[in-house]
């Protein structure tokens, strides 16, 4: 008699080298088309699906309504699961769409030729888009050459291999302007600095946009390999929608399998996912991203943060408590340690926790009965205490009937993650959550 594992016991198997990340390879699934800021890693989403794939339905579908940078979603795609991303940040949508996307290598080769040819055979000097500070964060001739590849880009006839290219001019942007790269938030290198880097955006978009192709043909190639292309195309479906999970998870379709990790803590005190992407998306045309978007993010340098999560205090504290602390008794513990002034300065935390709150509500109207919820996210110190978010979140949604089925922690040791400010420090180590929903 063969006595099967439980999910418990076959997630408790899993390796804590390949739970930490290690030895991954960082090219894996595309990662390295766009260094977006505290991407989940790769190796370890996949060993969790491998793990669960076997307590799930045959005709499987995958929901990540923070999916960022989709590494989530191509992990599924790996295992033939139909996925669905959603994101509010603009770059999230076009990183994703392109990573989630039909691509023929070959057609991609002679694009990047075109594209080659055109920049060429351009001898203009003009700059072709002006917003406030233009003049601080890019020297001229970074300009001028920045303008070269967008126009280049435009001269390409097919919507999807434009898409690949902005992607490729995102990175460049953010490579050559004169902010740090070191941290998400934008802040300028010094002048001396500025004035010695010696800076190529013709160079770079050609040498990215080659590795791209080869990251886009590899991850490809480990889809054929599964059966799981048919006549090039991805046989389960890909969608990717921009919008703001907080208000409303736009599709009507039900999920097995729930696999996020929110930005955990408050935007402020986080990842800043809007300032990292301000500079690239001046270069971008908002029409060739998607067009059901209507925030307008270029506003300020802000304005996607203020909309995130915990970005907007529109509550008064004492609504949030009343609200919050019979769901959740480890938050009503923090909250209770703090003096007045401190507590002041965590309301930060407490319309993080409210806006998550009201988020998890709405992808549980999407989620099926007997879905698993994995969550992965990490505690944070505000006021030099811990914020036990994994606690926390545990309390949120067993109070909305959910069960713990088992947690894993993992050590951050390749996950890019905001260092030491004010408020916040970064923890070391994650908590992966995984649920079920019974109803």
């Amino acid at each position: 008699m063969i006595i099967e594992n439980t999910i418990e016991e076959t997630l408790a198997a899993i390796d804590k080298e390949i739970l930490n990340g290690e030895n991954h390879d960082k090219r894996e699934f595309v990662r390295k088309i766009l260094n977006y800021p505290a991407m989940m890693v790769p190796s370890v989403q996949e060993s969790i699906i491998k793990a669960m794939i076997k307590f799930l339905p045959e005709n499987r579908s995958l929901i990540d309504p923070f999916m960022g940078a989709a590494n989530s979603l191509v992990a599924g795609m790996k295992y033939g699961f139909n996925v669905y991303g959603q994101d509010i940040n603009p770059l999230s949508i076009l990183i994703s769409q392109v990573k989630t996307a039909d691509y023929n290598i070959q057609e991609l080769n002679d694009a990047l030729t075109r594209i080659k040819l055109f920049i060429e055979n351009d001898n203009g000097n003009a700059v072709d888009i002006n917003f406030n500070n233009i003049t601080k964060w890019f020297k001229l001739e970074v300009q001028q050459d920045l303008s070269k590849l967008r126009r280049a880009i435009l001269s390409e006839k097919d919507l999807y291999i434009r898409k690949f290219f902005w992607v490729a001019l995102a990175e460049v942007v953010r490579n050559c302007s004169n902010d740090r790269t070191s941290t998400f938030k934008m802040h300028i290198r010094t002048s001396e600095e500025i004035q010695n880097r010696k800076i190529f955006p013709l160079i770079t978009f050609l040498n990215l946009s080659k590795k791209s192709i080869a990251d886009i043909e590899d991850f490809r190639n480990s889809l054929e390999k599964e059966n799981l292309l048919e006549n090039g195309k991805y046989i389960r479906t890909s969608e990717v929608k921009w919008g703001n999970s907080m208000h409303k998870v736009l599709t009507d379709k039900k999920f097995q399998l729930l696999l996020t990790s929110p930005p955990y803590g408050d935007n402020h005190t986080t990842v800043t996912y809007g300032q990292f992407s301000y500079l690239p998306l001046q270069w971008i045309p908002v029409n060739e991203i998607d067009e059901t978007i209507t925030l307008d993010y270029l506003k300020v340098i802000n304005e996607i943060d203020s909309n995130s999560l915990g970005g907007k205090n529109l509550v008064s504290s004492k609504e949030l408590e009343d609200k919050l602390f019979p769901k959740s008794t480890t938050l009503k513990e923090y909250f209770n340690f703090l003096n007045p002034d401190e507590r002041n300065k965590a309301k930060k935390v407490l319309n993080f926790i409210n806006d998550l709150n009201i988020t998890i509500d709405n992808v549980l109207d999407k989620m099926d009965v007997n879905s698993h919820h994995v969550w992965t996210i990490g505690n944070r110190n505000v006021n030099n205490k811990e914020v036990k978010n994994d606690k926390i979140l545990i309390e949120l949604l067993e109070s909305k009937g959910l069960f713990l089925v088992t947690d894993l922690a993992r050590d951050i040791l390749s996950k890019r993650m905001p260092g030491r400010n004010n408020f916040s420090d970064t923890m070391s180590k994650e908590k992966i959550l995984i649920f079920k929903k019974p109803f």
